[in-house]
C-alpha cells in the first residue's frame, strides 16, 4: 500500500538516524513483530522490557511507512468524544479508554526522557474549540461534563476566553492540561535502536509473504526465500494490517498536513497548544521543536494513492488559508507538505488483540490517537504473551 506522498516533513528532517540490516538466513525467535515503525517500535520495546526475545521485521526501512507522515498530536481525546463514545461501548469501557490514552502520554515522556532530545517530546495544554455555535450545546458542554467527571483537568472557555487566550473567533472550547507532541520517526529510531542494542534483531527490507500457525509456533517466510520460526506473531503494519484480516474492521480515507518555515516568534501562540476543532473531519494545527507551524486536515472518504496525491496542490493552499483564518497576523509560509492515508474505526477505538490464532496479535491502533493506541496495546500484547491477564484487553477485541 502507498502510505503517504513523497516527501514527509519527519523523513526529510532526520535523514537517516540508524541503518539496520536485511534478513539473509532462516532465524527462530520468541516473538516477531511484522512492523518498523512507531507501533512496532513500541510494543517491541515493551516486549524487550519483560526480559522477552524479540525480533522486528519491516519491507521498508524503518519508519518509512505511516510514521514519517504522522503529525504525531498526543492526546487523551479520542476522535469520538467521551460522552457519546459512552452510549457506543458503555460507561465503563469509555472512561477506561479515555484514561488509557492519559497514561500512554505519561508513558511515552517516560521512554523519551532517557534520550539527549527527548525525541523532541513536550508537554503541551490541547484546545478542543467549538467549529459552529450549536457545536456549543451539542458537544463541548456534554463533552466538558463528561471528562470533569471522569477527573481530568480541564477548563470550559467562552468565546471571550478564546479570544482573549488565543486571540481567535470561536464559541467556545474545551482546554486541556493533558497533551503533549513528539517527534514520531526519532522515536521510532531511538526504540529501535535500544531494542537492538539489548542483544535482540531489527531487520528491515526485509518482507513477509506468508506465515502458518502450528503446534510449535508460526513458521513464516519472507521474500528473499528466509524461515522465521516464532512462538508469537504480533502485526503491527500500521494500515497495511487491515490485509491481514478475512473481515473488514476499518475505512481508510486521505488527509494532508503542510509544515511551515521556522518562525520568529516564540510562542508562536498561547503556550504554544495543540489545537483542534469539533466538526467532522476537523483542522488541527500544533508547533515542531525547531518553531515551525503543522497544520494538518482536509480529509477525503477515499484511499486511492494517485487520487490523494493528485489533490496535494490544492489541499495546501486550502489549509494554508484555514490557519490564516483563525490566525490571520501569523504569517504562514508553506515549506513542506504532504498527503498520507489513515484509517478510521466506527467507535473510534483501535483493534488489539488475537484475531483467529493465539500465536497472532494484531495492534490496529488507528484514528487520530494511533501513537497513544500503540502503547496501550504492547501492554495488553506483552500481558497475553506472558500468560497474564489484562483487564482492559476487552474494551478493544476484535468481538467487542
Amino acid at each position: 500500500m502507498n502510505l503517504h506522498s513523497d516527501y514527509p516533513f519527519w523523513m526529510i528532517k532526520e535523514g537517516i538516524i540508524q541503518s539496520f540490516p536485511t534478513l539473509r538466513q532462516n532465524i527462530r525467535t520468541q516473538v516477531l513483530v511484522i512492523g518498523g515503525g512507531i507501533t512496532g517500535a513500541l510494543i517491541a520495546h515493551r516486549i524487550f522490557s519483560c526480559g522477552m526475545q524479540v525480533t522486528v521485521v519491516d519491507k521498508r526501512h524503518v519508519g518509512y511507512g505511516s510514521t514519517s507522515a504522522s503529525t504525531s498530536m498526543l492526546q487523551y481525546e479520542i476522535d469520538v468524544p467521551l460522552f457519546q463514545l459512552e452510549t457506543m461501548v458503555g460507561e465503563a469501557n469509555a472512561r477506561r479508554a479515555y484514561q488509557l490514552c492519559s497514561h500512554a502520554i505519561d508513558k511515552i515522556a517516560q521512554l523519551s526522557s532517557k534520550y539527549s532530545d527527548k525525541a523532541d517530546f513536550k508537554k503541551y495544554p490541547s484546545l478542543f474549540y467549538a467549529s459552529y455555535k450549536k457545536h456549543s450545546k451539542e458537544i463541548i458542554v456534554p463533552e466538558y461534563t463528561a471528562r470533569k467527571k471522569l477527573g481530568f483537568d480541564v477548563q470550559c472557555l467562552s468565546n471571550k476566553d478564546i479570544k482573549n487566550r488565543f486571540g481567535f473567533d470561536a464559541p467556545s472550547g474545551i482546554l486541556s492540561s493533558q497533551g503533549a507532541q513528539v517527534n514520531p520517526y526519532k522515536l521510532c529510531h531511538y526504540l529501535l535502536r535500544d531494542v537492538a542494542a539489548g542483544g535482540n534483531s531489527v531487520y528491515d527490507l526485509s518482507e513477509i509473504k506468508a506465515w502458518e500457525v502450528g503446534k510449535n509456533g508460526v513458521f513464516l517466510k519472507t521474500s528473499g526465500g528466509f524461515e522465521i520460526h516464532a512462538d508469537h506473531i504480533i502485526v503491527a503494519c500500521g494500515y497495511e494490517t487491515q490485509s491481514y484480516l478475512d473481515k473488514k474492521v476499518t475505512d481508510f480515507n486521505s488527509s494532508y498536513a503542510i509544515v511551515s518555515k521556522p518562525m520568529a516568534q516564540k510562542p508562536i501562540w498561547k503556550q504554544n497548544a495543540l489545537i483542534w476543532e469539533t466538526k467532522t473531519p476537523y483542522l488541527y494545527m500544533r508547533t515542531t521543536s525547531d518553531n515551525r507551524i503543522l497544520v494538518g486536515g482536509r480529509d477525503e472518504t477515499f484511499q486511492n494513492p494517485e487520487k490523494r496525491d493528485a489533490l496535494l496542490p490544492r489541499k495546501q493552499v486550502q489549509l494554508q488559508a484555514d490557519f490564516q483564518k483563525i490566525f490571520p497576523d501569523i504569517p504562514f509560509q508553506i515549506d513542506y507538505s504532504w498527503a498520507g492515508t489513515f484509517a478510521e474505526t466506527k467507535d473510534g477505538l483501535p483493534f488489539i488483540g488475537n484475531y483467529d490464532h493465539d500465536r497472532v496479535h494484531f495492534a490496529m491502533g488507528y484514528g487520530g490517537n494511533g501513537i497513544v493506541f500503540s502503547v496501550v496495546a504492547a501492554g495488553i500484547i506483552a500481558d497475553k504473551i506472558r500468560g497474564l491477564k489484562n483487564k482492559d484487553a476487552a474494551i478493544f477485541s476484535f468481538d467487542r
